[in-house]
């Protein structure tokens, strides 16, 4: 039987809705047109009769079962539960969701979440459901959470709860259960229906909590007592099925879901360098790929602390180890630029230096340049250069002698144009870098790094001693150049721009 899509007293009409509207919509309506009728702000003759409308039509459709019975009879609704006499061929309450006739209705109340980054907002998806449609609501409840309900704090800690509780089959409120199936029970005995009838009464039975509700109860039971438990409906209600594994996986799957993040986020497995505390040795094997642990590392020509230094070593260099010695505290090792030498075992960690040099940078970032900050000066003067920077990204530009030492190095933000002065007399190359996310314990881009030379040398120098510089003369260069400049920058590797003599 399809729920009779009629409103023959205008209630719905009064408060503005269609059959149908959600219980939220009722109160919404009431709420904004008592304001518009209350006799107390509206003089009109009809203001009083309009009023008594609006109180009469909320008082049956804020009401569940009131409503159900409106909603499915289309006829005036029975004010007094204490009424047994329903008159013959009455019709029960019938599913609000699909109209069908059901012998085990239930008022179910599923609970949404959805988050607005700083705040969550909680609802309610509610009605009198068959058991089928009670499902198709929990799960239309729990992907409206699962979408919504995560993205803010307020959520987070919302959204489980609202997930378990349609998980479990929502929310079944006593009172409105209890009055619901005796109400149906009292429509299928007035159809004759005894065995239905007293299945219902049963059912209800464990809603009533209220001595009004148990004692109608006992005389449905009581006006059923013929029946006798024959056709006891078996119920439809609990819980299992496909419906509820399709809700179950992935509230099972959130903690494992956790972890994964939790374990990515830590990284136990890639234990970072400590700068500080002392390194434990490890034996190391012919052919291994190991870094530098310490700052300024030795490599000597035997393996004796007074034999010659051949070179130094940058914390975390890779390194090769090519051979071992008759004691495990030196080993032979064989550095990028090829030189071999001997270094104490205790300074290398297993594995390439890459991977925890770029975790170090990150922890020694620093605080973000200033634009125009001098990062490093070696030698003054009194030269001046203008950097224009038009691209999206940050730069770094390095002035470098022809040997390939830094004179000095600047940062030019985004969208900047900057003039910098300092520069001594001499012939510079200019190399730059862009990128976002300046580490100051690296010198390097953490984000985005790439690296150019200019093809060409700046030349700085006095023509005259008493010659009167002119601002028209200022160098100029340009990080981002036009297409058609003729001066385009040339890709430099970012580890040769970051090794810094």
């Amino acid at each position: 039987m399809n729920t009779l899509a009629r409103d023959p007293k205008g209630y719905y009409a009064v408060l503005g809705l269609s059959p149908g509207a959600d219980a939220t919509a009722i109160k919404s309506a009431y709420r904004n047109r008592v304001k518009s009728v209350h006799p107390d702000r509206n003089a009109s003759s009809r203001a009083r009769e309009e009023f008594q409308r609006l109180m009469e039509a909320y008082a049956v459709l804020r009401d569940v079962v009131r409503r159900a019975e409106y909603d499915t009879t289309g006829q005036e609704c029975l004010d007094d539960d204490d009424d047994v006499s329903v008159p013959a061929g009455a019709i029960p309450i019938a599913c609000s969701c699909c109209g069908s006739l059901t012998a085990q209705p239930r008022y179910v109340v599923y609970r949404t979440v959805r988050s607005y980054l700083v705040w969550a907002k909680t609802g309610r998806l509610e009605g009198i459901f068959c058991r089928a449609c009670a499902d198709r609501t929990a799960v239309k409840a729990s992907i409206i959470t699962w979408l919504w309900g995560w993205w803010s704090l307020p959520g987070l800690l919302l959204a489980p709860f609202a997930l378990l509780g349609n998980l479990f089959g929502g929310s079944k409120p006593r009172r409105e259960n209890a009055r619901i199936l005796i109400r149906q029970g009292r429509a299928f005995l007035a159809r004759g229906e005894l065995e239905l009838a007293r299945s219902l009464g049963l059912q209800a039975a464990r809603f009533a909590k209220l001595p009004d509700d148990r004692a109608r109860v006992e005389d449905l039971l009581h006006a059923t007592r013929d029946a006798g438990d024959t056709r006891r409906l078996k119920s439809r209600w609990s819980l299992g099925g496909g419906v509820f594994l399709a809700q179950a996986l992935p509230l099972a799957a959130l903690p494992l879901t956790a972890a994964v993040f939790a374990l990515i986020a830590t990284k136990p497995w890639d234990v970072p360098v400590s700068t500080s505390g002392t390194i434990a040795m490890r034996p190391v094997g012919i052919g291994e790929i190991r870094h530098v642990a310490v700052e300024g590392l030795k490599v000597r020509m035997a393996p004796i602390f007074g034999a010659p230094v051949l070179t130094l070593l940058d914390r975390f260099t890779t390194v090769e180890v090519t051979g071992d010695t008759d004691t495990p505290e030196w080993v032979h090792i064989r550095t990028p630029a090829g030189v071999d030498g001997y270094v104490e075992t205790r300074s290398l960690y297993a594995g390439s230096g890459t991977r925890f040099k770029s975790q170090w940078c990150a922890e020694n970032r620093g605080g973000q340049p200033g634009a125009g900050e001098v990062l490093s000066r070696r030698v003054s003067g009194d030269h001046r250069m203008l950097i224009h920077n038009e691209g999206r990204r940050d730069g770094v530009v390095k002035l470098k002698t022809l040997a390939g030492h830094t004179v000095a190095s600047f940062y030019i933000p985004a969208t900047y144009h900057i003039g910098v002065g300092g520069i001594p007399d001499g012939t510079y190359r200019i190399e730059f870098a862009t990128g976002s996310k300046y580490s100051r314990g690296c010198g390097v881009f953490l984000d985005e790094m790439q690296a150019g030379v200019l093809p060409v040398t700046l030349t700085f120098k006095y023509l005259t001693t008493g010659t009167i510089r002119s601002l028209t003369n200022i160098a100029e260069i340009s990080l981002s150049p036009a297409p058609g400049d003729p001066v385009q920058p040339l890709s430099l590797s970012v580890e040769k721009f970051a090794a810094d003599d």
